[in-house]
């Protein structure tokens, strides 16, 4: 019988490190997420608003976020919470009302354009506010009269991918 209660609790136990795991898992794999999404929207916003694009966008949107990512993750949260909350308000009024035939396709279909657009107007606000939080970040930022960063980055060679970043200090 005592053997049987240690097992129960090794059992126990075990679940609960298992359960611990998962869990400092799930955050950091959120936040990594969050981070990656953010600098992405941010990158998109400066490809279209300065006209670069690729990595060079992607490496000014990581220089751009310094010291304001709680700002940033704040924003994306709120969007992201949204446009969840319309999705589930589209699988439950138009994907169960079809499924049960409920009310006749035509009205399923107009009631699924009005969502559609209302998911489209929230899209059109999320990249307004990512424009405002690019201009607050750029106006923010160290950024010298000529429009350029107080770093400078030397890409070597392009076969061995050597990426050295400079601050203003290192180059004086």
């Amino acid at each position: 019988m005592l053997s049987r209660i240690c097992g129960l609790q090794q059992l126990q136990e075990t679940g609960r490190f298992i359960l611990l795991i998962s869990a400092t898992g799930a955050i950091i794999y959120s936040t990594i997420l969050a981070s990656t999404l953010i600098i992405c929207n941010l990158a998109l916003v400066l490809s279209g608003m300065e006209k670069i694009g690729g990595y060079m966008a992607i490496l000014k949107a990581c220089f751009l976020i310094r010291g304001k990512k709680a700002t940033a993750l704040s924003l994306a949260l709120i969007f992201n919470l949204v446009l969840a909350a319309v999705e589930a308000l589209f699988q439950y009024r138009i994907i169960n009302a079809y499924h049960h035939r409920r009310t006749g396709l035509s009205s399923i279909a107009l009631e699924g354009m009005f969502i559609a657009y209302l998911y489209a107007i929230l899209l059109v606000l999320d990249t307004i506010s990512s424009c405002l939080f690019f201009e607050c970040c750029k106006t923010g930022s160290k950024i010298d009269a000529e429009g350029c960063f107080p770093y400078q980055i030397e890409i070597e060679d392009r076969y061995h991918a050597v990426v050295m970043i400079k601050t203003l200090e290192e180059l004086s």
